[in-house]
């Protein structure tokens, strides 16, 4: 039964994921993220996935750290992206069980950070594919079937912003 409320939660997060996508401004957009993490790691912790769960909760503040970064210069320092990067390592430590692929959100959850850090949009894109490729193995692994359809609707939107934005347009410049 906790399996199958596991993956209720994890279809609320992809259903709040997709109505993410249609908000017209940031706030909107960032108070579903925030909805999109509680439920993701609430599926997390059901299915007993204790990293991809407090991935998720640590990364609802790194998700408001670089929205607001935008506005405060104060947040867009090296020691504040340092505080994420050391923030997930103390996660990864403390919810490591012994196999390798508990360890997959949190090197996706640093690409990631080190990705949305950077100014060129084709970086943070190249990070967010690399990301998102993690996911889709631990999703696989701990059996969070939403949460793999969310990663497959990521990837192939990446895939095709980067085809898109910028490897034909690459060619159009030459």
């Amino acid at each position: 039964m906790v399996y199958w409320i596991a993956q209720g939660f994890g279809i609320l997060g992809l259903l709040v994921m997709v109505i993410s996508l249609f908000q017209k401004n940031k706030d909107r957009m960032l108070g579903y993220v925030v909805f999109n993490g509680i439920f993701f790691s609430i599926e997390y912790l059901l299915l007993g996935a204790y990293s991809g769960m407090f991935s998720n909760f640590f990364g609802i503040f790194r998700t408001y750290i670089s929205k607001e970064k935008e506005k405060h210069k104060n947040l867009n320092k090296w020691y504040i992206l340092l505080f994420f990067i050391i923030g997930y390592a103390i996660i990864g430590f403390i919810s490591f069980d012994g196999k390798i692929v508990s360890l997959l959100p949190i090197i996706a959850e640093i690409i990631y950070v080190i990705a949305l850090w950077q100014k060129d949009v084709q970086k943070i894109r190249i990070g967010t594919l690399l990301m998102v490729i993690l996911w889709l193995i631990y999703d696989i692994f701990v059996k969070a079937y939403p949460s793999m359809i969310t990663d497959l609707i990521v990837m192939s939107s990446t895939i095709v912003a980067i085809v898109i934005k910028d490897i034909l347009k690459r060619k159009e410049v030459k």
